[in-house]
């Protein structure tokens, strides 16, 4: 994942104040959506893919906290950062309660709002590479699961598949190179082919 895949959606009703943030991270690398509105982000919630969202605490229509439960419904891995003015307290906890990532007090630095977007990157990185591992290791749990089912059989073709399945398994350092042994020797036992054959 790369700073091009990570689009971050900027809400605020104030024209320079969002202008200036999309300035930023536009410049950081990170493809930026914009929106005047609660309501125009709503609906750029729920139209596109965003990894995260920068958005004013009040604004017409509908205000930040609106704007952080749509983008928790369409995706509780969206970073949400919320923008309040200085001794909104009570506002920014409801906010965090309601799943927000982070906040920031008007007025911010410029730097704030980077180091806030290159953590919410590499969080979002971090939360695909785990579900990518989670999906490899339930495919092959599967994968193992229909071995063992196929080393009873007497299907050299299937056999032959199953070796090569886990060769790539090896390969691809999912199976140690003494795992991947004892499963091809398995396999070939399961088959009624002799030891000597297994050249």
């Amino acid at each position: 994942m790369t700073k091009r895949d990570f689009r971050v959606l900027v809400v605020d009703d104030d024209d320079i104040a969002r202008d200036v943030v999309t300035s930023i991270l536009s410049r950081e690398g990170y493809p930026v959506l914009a929106a005047c509105d609660g309501i125009e982000a709503i609906s750029a919630i729920m139209t596109d893919e965003v990894g995260m969202v920068v958005t004013d605490f009040r604004m017409p229509g509908a205000d930040g906290l609106e704007v952080l439960k749509a983008a928790m419904r369409a995706n509780p891995d969206t970073a949400v950062v919320i923008i309040t003015a200085f001794g909104s307290l009570e506002a920014t906890l409801e906010a965090i309660a309601e799943g927000a990532y982070d906040y920031l007090t008007k007025p911010f630095k410029m730097q704030e709002i980077i180091i806030v977007a290159d953590r919410a990157f590499k969080r979002a990185t971090l939360l695909r590479e785990n579900r990518e591992l989670r999906e490899h290791l339930r495919d092959t749990y599967r994968d193992v699961k229909l071995l063992k089912a196929v080393s009873g059989g007497e299907n050299p073709c299937l056999t032959a598949e199953w070796l090569e399945r886990v060769e790539k398994l090896r390969s691809g350092n999912i199976l140690s190179a003494a795992e991947a042994e004892i499963l091809k020797e398995r396999l070939i036992r399961g088959n009624g082919v002799p030891d000597t054959d297994r050249r």
